[in-house]
């Protein structure tokens, strides 16, 4: 891990005010150590033979320039277990993959993670029967899932719908079509692909802001 610090490249570069550059480089400097905290605290063996491999160095620069760039602690902390977990699942020798997983998480917003969470959680705490369909699934699902968002979240049902389109966009949620006898639309479910990240987060997305205070930046 020490090793690894020193290749961080700040690129403060001129900052016409002392002042300034001081704080950035605090700011940066504490967004770091979260990450390297979170990184630290796996199993991995971050040997020469991992480290100097091509994958691991551009996952590892591409993960830090993430974890820089949001002001979120939870987010980084979120990115430190990604690739702690793809070095110990030895995902990285497909770095597209990785490369794939790490742009849905940079991308989705703090809330956005916080309405994946609270839904995988609904959706594993619902016992469902073998023959439902995906709008009578949702339907066990969603007076609950509704019922906390609001409360944790501070979201209402209107502004949900909004926010759940733009889900979409990250493959790790789709909306329900189809002709369902008085639905009008609103409603769906998690896909294979956000199963997937989450089990490789050892289910982390499952416990972002899950004690409904909203952790401080």
């Amino acid at each position: 891990i020490r090793g690894l610090i020193q290749l961080v490249p700040f690129g403060l570069g001129s900052a016409v005010d002392s002042v300034v550059a001081v704080k950035l480089a605090t700011y940066q400097h504490e967004r770091l150590r979260t990450f390297f905290d979170e990184l630290a605290k796996g199993k991995i063996s971050l040997n020469p033979k991992v480290v100097e491999t091509e994958d691991f160095l551009h996952a590892f620069f591409a993960t830090t320039r993430a974890s820089l760039a949001t002001r979120r602690r939870e987010k980084i902390r979120v990115f430190a277990r990604l690739l702690r977990s793809a070095v110990e699942k030895d995902l990285l020798s497909g770095a597209d993959e990785y490369e794939e997983y790490l742009s849905i998480l940079d991308e989705l917003s703090y809330r956005e993670l916080q309405l994946l969470a609270i839904l995988a959680r609904h959706e594993r705490a619902t016992k469902f029967n073998q023959m439902d369909n995906d709008l009578q699934r949702a339907k066990k699902v969603w007076p609950s899932f509704l019922a906390e968002v609001r409360e944790k979240v501070g979201i209402s049902s209107e502004e949900l719908d909004p926010l759940l389109v733009r889900l979409q966009r990250s493959g790790c949620y789709v909306e329900i079509t189809g002709s369902y006898w008085d639905y009008q639309g609103g409603r769906g479910h998690l896909t294979q692909l956000f199963w997937k990240i989450d089990t490789l987060l050892d289910g982390l997305l499952n416990a972002v802001n899950a004690s409904g205070s909203v952790p401080s930046t």
